[in-house]
């Protein structure tokens, strides 16, 4: 369809014209109505105004912005439908990032507009449903607003200026300092010592083409309620394929902040790299060092592996790897090529690369293989659950509760391939004990356990005393790991758990090295693209647009005061701490006291400025297990409900150690009680 007939189909050119025929009428009132001054000069400074292709195009529904935010259970569909439908000349006449109203004609004293801007941040609303609610609002009410979406979300023109282009795709950096001003805009650090986590992965866009993006991440662990912030994007049609190129940005821009430190409003707050968090493919690469499964992949340890049939696998203990000898380049075999990351000052590249990560390493690794060696027979020869088995198994999952603050339900086994990260880490927490006693052999279930207490014991600091005796779990857990299945599936991720001390004791406990977060980032950006051209410039549009609302929640104040009480008809609700709620019911109402009584609650009040919780408490509890430890010493205890007093007991809040989560196998007879890990109070 050629240029003309698509405006005149789309309406774009009628709305042209008119707007050219109304400032013509102007023009001639201006000079012919009484009261008006006019002249040559002025008609020809008029007229040299007057620019018919750009008249009120803003005004116009984008057909690339039609589509809405892709959902994480259809995420390419938008994407192909555009793809498929339109050719690339076309989207570029259609869809132009650069050619905008300017930011600055936005209503900044308009407390209506700001309002509206923050709503439809918030909301993931498209480019052309709010512009046309815009005007709708502009032809209904005397609400000072702009016509278009992107002047009212100050979305950025020609952002592609601050692009740099290498290989097959751009890469976008903004840096530590530029970031951190915006988050800061309208309030000051409360900090002045920013201790941060630099996180890099890659992911692809679409299922039907080749586009990646590679993020530069930026995670604040000393605090941790601020949000994962993007410092770069890397978008092209493979992996970054200049590592100069893609880290050297960042390299001098954490160098630079070493040194002077991040201006903020007036304020200088000190940066210190705490470590760099990646997957294990991203680990290699941005090291520059073998790929498992690679022969000396192991980036924590000399070891070299063996091959046994297809698969590479990593017995026994090494000498671990030097930052010195690293920088030598001794490691002849290990690196592959030079990294920018050794230009950091200050760095130990072996050290504060990590790998003791609760999601790939634990839940998508470990935890997963267990899981699909019992349903499918991937551990051979170790044997598996029959149909019947696994029937009863899902019958179970399918009825456990977990509380409020564990966001996804338990699904049936069948679903097993598409268990995401935090459900394999509530089963592995909180049913992997109870679920698996008598249903895989006595030997394996011990030999799981000491995999569930080590990763159990490194997930707080109020273990921290432990830490040393969960590596030695961890230890004996590797090595009899090819006792228990087979030496064939001693992979990279079981040897890995040798190192998972070492980053502990380093960096604190688990949740501090943790990508959940990080991967929750990448998830949301990936749907920050709603065509698949030009991805790059809609990415940076919406994370520049998108800083306006973290600005507004750095600047906001939680109404929730806690603790705190909510009463929702006769039930009264305890807000604990943020993440941390009681309420009637075994879903919400178990927790631990301080001198190790659980007790179920019933209610709560607040008397002398202190609150006080109500609640029946149970007689007799039975530790878990006693080998290769008390299970005391995590805090799992087996009780009856028959067990539960009916005498009330009245509990200071400050005597609650836990949230205990309840999970029961026999439909509300016998439970398993396990700790809420993040309501730990050290």
């Amino acid at each position: 369809m050629d240029t003309s007939k698509r405006l005149k189909k789309s309406g774009v050119a009628s709305k042209r014209a008119k707007a050219i025929w109304e400032r013509f009428e102007k023009e001639w009132e201006e000079e012919n109505l009484p009261g008006t001054s006019s002249g040559v000069d002025q008609q020809a400074s008029s007229y040299g105004n007057v620019q018919p292709d750009a008249v009120e195009v803003a005004d116009i529904p984008m057909e690339s912005e039609a589509a809405d935010y892709v959902s994480d259970d259809d995420e390419d569909a938008d994407c192909s439908v555009l793809e498929d439908d339109w050719s690339e000349g076309e989207l570029e006449d259609e869809v132009n990032e650069d050619e905008y109203f300017d930011a600055d004609e936005a209503p900044e004293g308009n407390a209506y507009a700001s309002r509206l801007r923050i709503w439809a941040l918030t909301h993931k609303i498209t480019h052309s449903a709010l512009s046309d609610l815009l005007v709708l609002t502009r032809e209904t009410t005397n609400i000072s607003l702009p016509r278009c979406a992107k002047t009212l979300l100050k979305t950025p023109k020609q952002v592609e200026r601050h692009f740099t282009a290498f290989g097959e795709g751009q890469l976008w950096y903004q840096g530590i300092q530029s970031t951190l001003q915006q988050y800061y805009r309208f309030v000051p650090p409360v900090i002045r010592l920013i201790e941060a986590n630099i996180a890099v992965d890659g992911l692809p866009m679409h299922n039907s083409g080749p586009t990646q993006l590679w993020p530069i991440l930026m995670h604040i662990v000393n605090l941790p309620a601020l949000p994962i912030m993007v410092l770069g994007v890397f978008c092209g049609a493979t992996k970054p394929s200049c590592l100069e190129g893609f880290l050297r940005p960042l390299v001098d821009d954490i160098n630079r902040v070493l040194v002077q430190g991040i201006d903020v409003n007036g304020i200088i707050i000190d940066f210190r790299l705490k470590a760099i968090v990646a997957d294990t493919p991203a680990r290699a690469f941005i090291k520059g060092v073998t790929y498992p499964p690679g022969l000396e992949a192991c980036i924590k340890c000399k070891i070299v592996g063996s091959h046994d049939g297809t698969k590479t696998i990593y017995e026994g203990t090494a000498e671990v790897r030097t930052d010195k000898e690293f920088r030598n380049g001794d490691y002849v075999k290990h690196q592959k090529y030079y990294t920018p990351l050794l230009d950091i000052d200050e760095v130990d590249i072996v050290t504060q690369t990590t790998i003791a990560d609760d999601l790939h390493l634990f839940a998508l690794g470990i935890e997963k293989k267990l899981l699909k060696g019992f349903t499918t027979g991937a551990l051979h020869p170790f044997p598996k659950w029959s149909k019947q088995e696994q029937l009863e198994i899902s019958n179970i999952l399918v009825r456990i509760e977990y509380p409020s603050e564990i966001h996804r339900k338990p699904r049936a086994l069948k679903y097993l391939g598409f268990w995401k990260g935090s459900e394999l880490s509530a089963f592995l927490y909180h049913v992997s004990i109870p679920l698996l006693k008598n249903r895989i052999s006595d030997l394996a279930y011990e030999h799981h356990k000491l995999f569930f207490i080590a990763v159990n014991l490194f997930s707080s600091r109020l273990f921290e005393q432990y830490w040393k005796y969960a590596g030695q779990l961890l230890e004996q857990f590797v090595l009899e790991y090819s006792t228990v299945y087979s030496r064939t599936h001693l992979t990279i991720n079981v040897h890995n758990l040798l190192h998972v001390a070492a980053d502990v004791e380093n960096f604190g406990p688990l949740p501090f090295l943790s990508t959940y977060r990080i991967e929750d980032k990448l998830g949301f950006m990936k749907n920050l693209a709603r065509t698949g051209h030009r991805t790059l410039n809609q990415i940076v549009c919406r994370l520049i647009e998108l800083t306006q609302l973290e600005a507004a929640d750095a600047r906001k104040k939680d109404d929730t005061v806690y603790p705190s009480l909510k009463v929702k008809k006769d039930e009264v609700i305890l807000l604990v701490k943020p993440k941390f709620m009681l309420r009637k019911g075994n879903r919400n109402g178990w927790f631990l006291t301080q001198e190790d009584q659980i007790v179920r609650y019933c209610t709560a009040e607040k008397s002398s400025g202190s609150y006080f919780i109500e609640g029946r408490f149970l007689k007799e509890k039975q530790l878990t297990f006693s080998q290769p430890c008390s299970s005391a010493i995590i805090y799992n205890f087996t009780a009856r409900v028959e067990d539960l007093s009916q005498e009330i007991v009245r509990v200071e809040l400050k005597e609650i150690k836990c949230k205990l989560v309840a999970v029961s196998l026999d439909q509300g007879n016998t439970f398993y009680f396990s700790p809420l890990l993040h309501t730990l109070e050290s």
